[in-house]
């Protein structure tokens, strides 16, 4: 990523525009293939898909290295973006942690991401100015064994079933919660601008304030540091206070003043990285965890497939969008185009609801409720069967002991 524009732009063909496509063009088959994959893993299993996923994205990373072209570099990376696996990823995740454990497992996987970043800001730049970017392409590649490897190794997932059979389709289900439509245009939103800024600050660093290749990673290790412990900073006290949606606010607020100090302030770009990395990294492991919270356990992954979906068109139109504004009108035009959509995005975060904190209980006496009557009660969530019945509830507005008393009850009058 920090250095893929600038190696697509000198193939034969390249554009700022083609650059800015190869930097996002892979998100464009991500976003058409994170539902189906999602929705097959609520189907046939977590683990069958992310091993089909992370087999095509190998495929797509040889291509990339073999490319000669701007547009054999694009093709590779569409390929790449086939192998669509992150929301499946994410279900998964959400399908082996609790509630009250799910924030600090994205805010692992957050951190983890961070840290393959930090290994590849050192090494990428200086492996690809001595040996060329195809390499970093093969290692790519390479690294999808070990990783299926991991896949192997890890536990299997327990399969969610609704009590009942789904009345209507998943997708509608999905885009009638309101919370769940407003964080997808959110994510959209955020992965945008995130694939726009990518875009921007190695141009910026490379045309206008003297850096090399090989000397990016003094500028994105510090600022991918103060990124991780924002992220660690933000995610405590988003979920030990019940602040999520404060602490998303919070992360709107720096990058919006961030991108007028850009507009403003060119000259500082380099303060004002640390700046984007602290208001994007604070955010994504709130936002996924919040998108798992909203979602119904029964359709987890078709959920997450549609979120990370329009996560995916963000990074994709963020960087087409960021290559021909920023070749054609320049950096301050591109900033002033991010603030707009981080207004657009503050509003939307105002309309979210804060992630209620929940508790889940097994049924261990037998029901023969159906579905609306459990989650009729005020506090119940929603219910779902692994073999025992379970109920998520909100603690602070029922009891578990009430609940059980509630649910017997009904059961015996029924």
């Amino acid at each position: 990523m920090p250095i893929l524009a600038i190696e697509a732009k000198s193939l034969e063909g390249g554009t700022d525009f083609l650059a800015g496509l190869a930097v996002g063009g892979y998100a464009l088959m991500q976003m058409i293939f994170q539902y189906p994959f999602g929705a097959l893993s609520d189907r046939i299993g977590r683990k069958k898909m992310i091993a089909i996923g992370m087999s095509v994205f190998a495929i797509g990373s040889a291509v990339c290295a073999l490319a000669d072209s701007a547009l054999v570099l694009i093709i590779g990376r569409f390929i790449q973006g086939t192998g669509a696996v992150s929301a499946t990823i994410t279900a998964m995740i959400s399908d082996l942690t609790g509630e009250e454990n799910r924030s600090k497992a994205m805010a692992m996987m957050g951190m983890s991401i961070a840290c393959s970043f930090i290994v590849a800001l050192l090494v990428g730049p200086l492996a690809g100015g001595k040996y060329g970017v195809d390499t970093l392409f093969w290692v790519t590649c390479a690294l999808v064994f070990p990783a299926l490897l991991l896949l192997i190794l890890a536990p299997n997932p327990p399969k969610i079933k609704p009590i009942e059979p789904i009345k209507s389709g998943k997708i509608r289900r999905v885009f009638a919660n309101r919370n769940l439509r407003r964080l997808n245009v959110a994510m959209f939103l955020h992965s945008f601008v995130m694939t726009a800024s990518f875009f921007m600050i190695p141009m910026v660093l490379t045309q206008n304030e003297g850096f090399t290749l090989d000397t990016l990673w003094r500028v994105y290790l510090p600022a991918l540091i103060c990124g991780i412990l924002a992220m660690g900073i933000g995610t405590a006290i988003g979920e030990k206070l019940g602040a999520v949606k404060t602490v998303m606010l919070i992360g709107v607020t720096i990058l919006t003043a961030t991108f007028v100090l850009i507009a403003a302030f060119p000259n500082g770009f380099v303060f004002w990285v640390m700046a984007l990395f602290v208001g994007l990294n604070s955010l994504e492991p709130l936002m996924q965890s919040s998108a798992a919270k909203f979602a119904r356990a029964d359709e987890r992954g078709a959920a997450l497939g549609i979120f990370n979906a329009c996560q995916f068109c963000g990074v994709f139109f963020g960087g087409a969008c960021a290559g021909a504004i920023y070749g054609d009108l320049g950096l301050q035009t591109l900033a002033i185009v991010l603030f707009a959509l981080c207004i657009v995005w503050f509003g939307l975060a105002l309309g979210i609801d804060n992630p209620r904190r929940s508790k889940t209980i097994a049924i261990e006496i037998p029901l023969s409720l159906g579905q609306e009557a459990i989650e009729k009660y005020r506090g119940v969530i929603e219910c779902y069967r692994i073999e025992k019945l379970f109920v998520r509830y909100d603690p602070t507005i029922i009891s578990s002991e009430t609940l059980l008393e509630r649910l017997r009850k009904e059961n015996d009058d029924h």
